[in-house]
């Protein structure tokens, strides 16, 4: 198994990466050095789209990368505490810059707590510190103009950067400066995670996933001839024709209009866009103006992953049709709704709390976790049972029981009532206890 590495970073770190990579055989790193470290955004778009894993010199470009990597691509920076920092530290000491414990530098990206602790590690004592902590946005030149000033008011005797542009002005100016690089031990650990990123990335891309489509407008109404109805299917045949082209999908349309493709997660991660919206539904819902429902399923067997898209076909119809459900392998429900997610729960938990609050209401662990997802989706723990039942696709009376035994265990109080739109007798309003949310 080939696991593809970029490593973005200033040239002469690229170098020492190079060589520790060279004891992973399953890695093929793939360097792209720069000067500076604002180059990082364009040396991401040169390389995002042909990696498994992206590595890091720092935080500052990971940081800088962040906004332009698409969401579920591993991104993986070195660290510059721990023993990069002992390294420096022994360095001031070999040069003798402490004395009298007298010693006074400046140090940036870093956090002040991991500085101080790693000072009293090695108990040395210092009279001052200056932290420019790493805040995203912040340019170079303000880092090495917050160094240089305290040098040239004599505040400082010695400066400690992990930005290699602000260490090669410094030493240019004469101020006596120590660079903080990842050490051997921390790029090892660095690459030993990337390749598990690596390995579980490919082992998602062969997982089997398969998506049932069911398109419920194509049964023949009153005032659609048969032509309309042909012509709409044509136009549903082409759009799944070109996504099966664009994803490597097989497909098989049933004689009961049901559309099913056998692909694998990895497709559908990226085709969701990692399970947040399914373009998909849209063009088949919006563009052509059909009900469609969309169960997909996951699973290690083409069996286990028919009966999981199967269960999640049944939670898109029951909730109304024009949305999508996904079951994973693992039992985690996710539901997606035009362009958002608007449902995400599991069917277990070892959760003790939920698992209490299962056993006292009688309810299942499922049903809890998705009430509170439910609610938090919605941003509001107050919920009618009418409100309930189209959220969960089941019947208003089943609503009504799910709310009564949460009263009844003291989840949930009835705090007003609402008068809906068309004739009827008032609805009573729930809120919700907030240890369910904690």
């Amino acid at each position: 198994m080939e696991i593809k590495v970029a490593f973005i970073g200033p040239y002469d770190l690229v170098e020492e990466v190079k060589d520790v990579a060279i004891s992973f055989p399953t890695i093929t790193l793939l360097p792209f050095g720069y000067k500076d470290v604002e180059e990082t955004i364009r040396l991401v778009g040169q390389c995002k789209s042909e990696v498994d894993v992206l590595l890091f010199a720092g935080p500052i470009p990971y940081q800088l990368a962040r906004e332009e990597v698409e969401e579920g691509k591993p991104m993986i920076y070195l660290p510059h505490n721990g023993t990069s920092l002992y390294r420096v530290f022994f360095q001031l000491l070999r040069e003798d810059r402490y004395k009298d414990d007298r010693l006074r530098f400046s140090i940036d990206i870093l956090r002040k707590e991991d500085i101080e602790e790693r000072l009293e590690e090695l108990d040395i004592r210092i009279e001052k510190m200056y932290v420019k902590e790493f805040q995203l946005g912040q340019k170079t030149d303000d880092m090495m103009q917050f160094h240089y000033q305290l040098w040239m008011n004599q505040q400082v005797d010695a400066v400690l950067t992990c930005m290699n542009s602000v260490y090669k002005q410094l030493v240019q100016l004469g101020v006596p400066c120590y660079r903080i690089i990842p050490t051997k031990t921390a790029i090892q650990e660095c690459l030993q995670r990337a390749e598990l990123e690596g390995k579980s990335r490919h082992l998602s891309d062969t997982q089997l996933a398969i998506v049932i489509i069911s398109v419920d407008s194509f049964a023949q109404k009153s005032g659609t001839s048969e032509y309309e109805l042909q012509r709409k299917k044509l136009a549903v045949q082409q759009i799944l024709i070109d996504y099966c082209e664009e994803t490597q999908a097989l497909m098989n349309w049933s004689d009961r209009d049901e559309i099913t493709f056998v692909t694998t997660r990895g497709v559908i991660e990226r085709t969701t866009l990692n399970f947040s919206h399914y373009p998909l539904l849209d063009q088949i819902v919006n563009q052509l103006n059909l009900t469609a429902s969309i169960g997909i399923g996951l699973g290690r067997t083409a069996n286990e992953a028919e009966i999981k898209a199967r269960e999640a076909l049944q939670k898109a119809r029951v909730s109304g049709g024009r949305s999508c459900y996904i079951v994973m392998q693992d039992g985690n429900v996710l539901g997606l709704l035009g362009n958002e997610r608007v449902i995400g729960y599991s069917v277990r938990s070892d959760d003790p709390q939920r698992l209490q609050f299962a056993r006292k209401t009688g309810l299942s662990v499922g049903t809890v976790n998705r009430l509170i997802s439910y609610c938090q989706g919605h941003g509001s723990s107050k919920v009618t049972a009418a409100e309930l039942a189209t959220g969960f696709g089941i019947t208003i009376r089943s609503a009504r029981r799910i709310l009564s035994r949460l009263e009844q265990s003291d989840l949930a109080n009835v705090v007003g009532e609402e008068q809906p739109v068309s004739r009827g007798r008032p609805r009573q309003l729930y809120q919700l206890n907030a240890s369910l949310f904690t």
